[in-house]
């Protein structure tokens, strides 16, 4: 899985950096733009799903395997068709702020036992990383075959690279 991430408002002037090695993939309630993800994705969101919820629940575990930061257009656009974010979302991600480009995540994601743990205002906001005090299983499973994964890891990679 990519991530691009431009950083939360709460991470300050040293902007966001990737702090962790393994973490939760936290269902959010924030910057929820639905509309702006790419018609053929569409599907992957349920509409107010968690808007009245008043617990989160955690089931996806990411593994960074790298990061980099891209300053350059050129390489985020190469990189548009391995992720659901239309095109105009990234470029406006990509411009905001003093410094212009966007953090490059590569993760593998792994499927963890199910934990249910209470919605609480720490959660909430515009950052990207939370506290949760809460583990996952031993046996994580991934998500997507090593077949599947390792070639595209290397699309990813090479476009990200090129330029």
């Amino acid at each position: 899985m990519l991530l691009l991430r431009k950083g939360g408002i709460a991470e300050g002037r040293g902007g966001f950096m990737a702090s962790h090695s393994d973490f939760w993939l936290l269902p959010t309630r924030f910057h929820a733009q639905s509309v702006r993800i790419r018609p053929e994705f569409r599907f992957l969101v349920e509409e107010g799903e968690r808007a009245e919820s008043e617990e989160a629940e955690l089931q996806f575990v990411a593994k960074l395997l790298w990061s980099r930061f891209l300053g350059d257009w050129e390489s985020v656009r190469r990189l548009i068709v391995f992720q659901l974010w239309e095109e105009e979302l990234l470029r406006e991600r990509f411009a905001y702020g003093a410094k212009e480009g966007l953090h490059l995540l590569l993760v593998r994601v792994y499927q963890s036992q199910k934990v249910v743990c209470p919605w609480e205002g720490s959660l909430a906001g515009c950052r990207s990383w939370v506290t949760v005090r809460h583990p996952w299983s031993d046996r994580l499973v991934p998500v997507v075959s090593d077949e599947e994964f390792v070639p595209r890891e290397r699309e990813v990679r090479i476009a990200a690279m090129a330029g």
